[in-house]
This record gives C-alpha cells, sequence and structure tokens, in this order.
C-alpha cells in the first residue's frame, strides 16, 4: 500500500469511526462533511482523498478560541478552573497546543490570523509570571504555589545552597513547564513558519543538552546532572511522560532546523533509562523514579521505605511494586512513537491489556493503575483521553471509538445561540471537564497524529498556494489544501454571511471550479488574488 493509499485508508475509517461515535451521544451528530468528485480537463479531483474536518470539530475550536482569545492572558472567565485544580492548568494548555496543531495541520492551507492568533496567544497564557499576573499566572500555579515549595532546591542536597540551584520556574528542573512551553513554541514555528519563536525556543533546547550531557558545571557527563539521562519536574523526581515531550520536542527541532542534537546522543541514556530502568513487571513504563528526597517526605507507615534515588513506590500496594498509571503510559507511549516505533507498537497492546477496563461492547475506559480496579477518578479520565490519542495513531479505531463513548456519552452538545461554537456539558458531573473534553475530541478525531506533527513541512510548502486573510467569523473551512500533484487549490467552505478570501503564492490569476466548471476568476489585488462568495456550500477547485 503506498503512503497516499495509507493516509486516505486512515482518514476514511477515521472518519467512519468518529460518525458511529457520534451517533451514540444524547443528541444527533451535526451534518456531514459534504465530499464531492470533480473532473477538470480530464483531471478528477476527488475530495475523499484529501484531509477534512467537520462542522462538529470547527465548533469545538470555536468555543475554546472563545476562551483564550477572547480575554487577557492572566484571565480564566469560562475556564471553570477552581482552585483545588491550579496544578493542571498548565497542562490543560499545552495538551490544547497539541490537539489544535493536529486541527490546523488538517486544513493546511488555511493560514489566516484566526488560527495565528490562537496559537500565539496560548503560548503567551503559558508564560504568565507572577511579577505581571500575580496568582492568575502559571508561574504561580504551576511552580511558586504555596502547595509546592519548589523554588527552595538545590541538587545533590535539597536543602544546601552550596549546591546547584535546581528551584527555577524556567528550569533547569521544571521539565513539566519547559517542555511542554517549547513544543508548543516548536509547533507553532512548524505550523506558522514566523520565526517569531525560534530564538526563545533554541535557548531551551540547549538548556536541556546541558542539563543531559554535562554535571551541571561544564564537566562531561553521560548521564546528566540527575544521573538518569531525564530532566525532572518537580525538583527531585523524573517521569517518563514529562521526559517524552522534550525528547519529541528535540527531533521537532532538529527536524526544522537541521540540527543534530538527538543523533548527537543528548537523549541516549534516558532512553536506555526508561526502557530498562523505569518498567514493571509487564515491560510498560513506571509512573516516576526519585533522584533526591523531597524536603519533608515522610515514610510511609506500612511496607518498604520508598529508597532515595529509586522508583516511587505503589501507592495501593505497599509492597515495594513500583507506581504505575495509564496517563503515564498512554501519554508517553503516543509521544514516543516517532523515536522508538517499535516498542510502542510491541507495548500498546499489553498496555490495553492490563490498563483496559470493560464496561459494554462499545464502551471501555483506562484504569488509572491495574493495582486498584475501584471506582473512577480524575486519572482514570486522564488515561482514557491520553489513549484515545494513541489508539487514533495505532488505527485501532475499534478501542478509539469505545472509549471516545465512554467518555462523551453522558454529555450533550450545547450550540451557541449564533451557531458558531459548541461544547460537552459537564455541568452536572465536573465542570472544569468541560474544556478538556473540547479538545480532546479534537485530539482524538481529527485526521492527523502526534507522530505527523513530528516531521517539518517541506522547504516548498510554504510556496504553495494557501488562504492568508479571510472573512473568518464569517465560514467554516472543512479543507483547504494545496494539491502539488495536480497544482489544485482543494477548498470546501460554508458560508454564512458573504466573505472575502485572499489567497497568496498564485503565480497566474486562478478560477475556482465547481461541479467541474469554472464559476469565477479570482481578482488580482495587491500582490494576491481574492474570491468573494455568497452564503451557500461550496467544494472548489482552484487552480
Amino acid at each position: 500500500m503506498t503512503s497516499a493509499s495509507r493516509n486516505k485508508y486512515f482518514i476514511a475509517t477515521l472518519t467512519i469511526s468518529i460518525v458511529l461515535a457520534g451517533m451514540t451521544f444524547n443528541n444527533l451528530p451535526g451534518p456531514m462533511t459534504t465530499l464531492s468528485v470533480q473532473v477538470i480537463d480530464g483531471v478528477v479531483y476527488n475530495f475523499a482523498d484529501y484531509p477534512y474536518l467537520s462542522h462538529e470539530q470547527i465548533g469545538l475550536f470555536n468555543y475554546i478560541d472563545s476562551l483564550v482569545t477572547g480575554q487577557g492572558y492572566g484571565s480564566w472567565n469560562g475556564w471553570n478552573a477552581p482552585e483545588e485544580f491550579h496544578g493542571l492548568l498548565h497542562y490543560v494548555l499545552a495538551f490544547m497546543a497539541y490537539a489544535t496543531a493536529s486541527f490546523f495541520e488538517s486544513t493546511p492551507g488555511y493560514r489566516t490570523s484566526a488560527y495565528h492568533n490562537f496559537a500565539y496567544s496560548l503560548i503567551k497564557r503559558m508564560n504568565t509570571t507572577v511579577a505581571e499576573y500575580g496568582n492568575n499566572s502559571i508561574e504561580y500555579t504551576e511552580w511558586m504555589h504555596p502547595s509546592y515549595n519548589f523554588v527552595e532546591y538545590y541538587w545533590p542536597d535539597p536543602s544546601n545552597s552550596s549546591g546547584l540551584y535546581m528551584g527555577g520556574f524556567r528550569g533547569p528542573a521544571n521539565i513539566m513547564w519547559t517542555g511542554h512551553y517549547a513544543l508548543m513554541m516548536a509547533l507553532y514555528e512548524r505550523n506558522f513558519n514566523t520565526g517569531l519563536m525560534t530564538d526563545e525556543l533554541s535557548w531551551f533546547v540547549a538548556d536541556w543538552n546541558n542539563s543531559l550531557t554535562t554535571d551541571g558545571y561544564g564537566h562531561a557527563d553521560a548521564d546528566g546532572i540527575w544521573n538518569t539521562g531525564l530532566i525532572p519536574c518537580e525538583p527531585y523526581i523524573v517521569f517518563v511522560q514529562c521526559n517524552s515531550i522534550p525528547m519529541y520536542c528535540t527531533v521537532l527541532y532538529d527536524n526544522l532546523y537541521g540540527t543534530h542534537y538527538f543523533e548527537d546522543g543528548m537523549w541516549d541514556y534516558g532512553l536506555y533509562f526508561i526502557n530498562n530502568v523505569m518498567q514493571d513487571q509487564y515491560g510498560l513504563f513506571t509512573d516516576g523514579y526519585y533522584t533526591m528526597k523531597p524536603m519533608g517526605y515522610v515514610q510511609p507507615t506500612e511496607g518498604p521505605a520508598q529508597p532515595f534515588p529509586g522508583l516511587s513506590q505503589d501507592r495501593y500496594i505497599r509492597d515495594g511494586r513500583p507506581k504505575v498509571s495509564s496517563y503515564c503510559n498512554g501519554w508517553a507511549l503516543t509521544f514516543l512513537e516517532y523515536i522508538q516505533e517499535n516498542e510502542t507498537r510491541h507495548d500498546y497492546p499489553v498496555f490495553l491489556e492490563h490498563f483496559g477496563k470493560e464496561i459494554s461492547n462499545d464502551q471501555m475506559y483506562m484504569l488509572d493503575t491495574y493495582n486498584n480496579q475501584r471506582g473512577f477518578g480524575t486519572f482514570d479520565m486522564l488515561g482514557t483521553l491520553f489513549t484515545m490519542a494513541l489508539a487514533k495513531q495505532q488505527g485501532d479505531f475499534h478501542t478509539l471509538q469505545r472509549l471516545y463513548n465512554f467518555v462523551y456519552s453522558p454529555y450533550n452538545k450545547i450550540w451557541s445561540q449564533d451557531g458558531r461554537s459548541m461544547h460537552f456539558d459537564t455541568s452536572a458531573a465536573l465542570p472544569f471537564l468541560q474544556v478538556p473534553l473540547a479538545f480532546g475530541s479534537l485530539w482524538a478525531t481529527t485526521p492527523v497524529t502526534v507522530r505527523m506533527l513530528a516531521d517539518a513541512r517541506p522547504t516548498e510548502f510554504w510556496s504553495y498556494p494557501y488562504i492568508s486573510q479571510a472573512d473568518d467569523e464569517n465560514i467554516w473551512i472543512y479543507q483547504a489544501v494545496w494539491d502539488s500533484q495536480k497544482s489544485a487549490f482543494i477548498l470546501n467552505i460554508q458560508v454564512d454571511r458573504p466573505a472575502t478570501l485572499r489567497f497568496d503564492n498564485f503565480a497566474h490569476t486562478p478560477r475556482a471550479y465547481s461541479g467541474g466548471a469554472a464559476i469565477a476568476e479570482l481578482s488580482a489585488v495587491g500582490g494576491g488574488h481574492t474570491l468573494t462568495l455568497q452564503p451557500g456550500t461550496y467544494n472548489l477547485v482552484i487552480r
């Protein structure tokens, strides 16, 4: 099967899965995306061969867009984020960025300010500081909150100020923020090619390299500062899932800029460590390895003492076995597949076997840990959401559908009065879920995987015709992609009110075709070309 055939199969199968999943909801799925076949001068354009978005997916994006760009970077109105969830906010922003990166890549020829401003605002919100935004900042909620007390740490003795300082928000020992922040910037540059983020992104990658290949004082050290080849989240513990983000980011950075950090061994010892030391009895990843004893740590009254350094011990079975979690494995396996494909493909069915919980023929979820199969909580939900993205990436649409049914079937879809945005109503269960379920659905159902986004776009991509400006609030873009083999732009659009689109990079004045016949010639305006459309739904070939 050719690469193009595999992509067509992936898109078609995923679409069927999404439709079937939608039919289990308390209300009906939205209108299907119309996909025509057109023949122009003997050339066949089958719209089903190109990636596309649904009306509901765009509605979900419009909902989260209103929260991100509709208020200041330090405001959280509508996010349903009470104090007890303060430590999750930066994760919400990060994974929203990853989900929407796949959303943007689904219509790569549509790159107006609507998407550009959203991605930029999300990065700015992720980098809010106490100095500017006080207790509403990510620096406070993620690092300086009194419940953490991370700012006073040193290495190797956490309380000895003569050691290497570990307590900075921007690193070195805060990979649960620096990794996500850097990857958000890397994906921004991959998708929009602005150069705005390159210098800061480069600083973080170089800082990680210093942490992983030296002792922190300029002396070469193969296992890095913390003797694991990994970087801590909290200053005293490393996690596979958290380090999978900078690993993936390093590969993407190399692909974007032609550097060789990964190839030169920056993460070699870290990969050895997670694949040989941080393993459970089934060969799956364990959840945490202490590099030193946290300040104020109290040993459990039952079972063996927690070793320092050593694997974090399970909190349910107090016999010294390591802590395990589905969200750790679902997350890590997804982001590591580009780097170590064989390991992810081998571990995926083992992961489902030991963490999967059967509900019915059409529903299942992921246990937080196979060591506790009672109840359902936040981490069971997290594990299930991450596994949906992993199942999509594996092409396992049957499992994806069952997980999706379990997560989304209890919640009604609520459309805004103007019909532009949609969310899942979780107010009767847990209001905080409303935002994560919106972008979680995008992450699980768009035709683009995490693995796909690790490759930089080819240089010639940036010379392809694309939509650079539009009356975005009046339109729904289901398909927008340049077919370089047929030299034609594929546009699938619904127009609610009269709208004008500007195209850049056409070397000539193109024509728009519908049903195989020319319907309009675009107008040359200021170095680009514009097309004005009246209300309606169009499958257009522009060439």
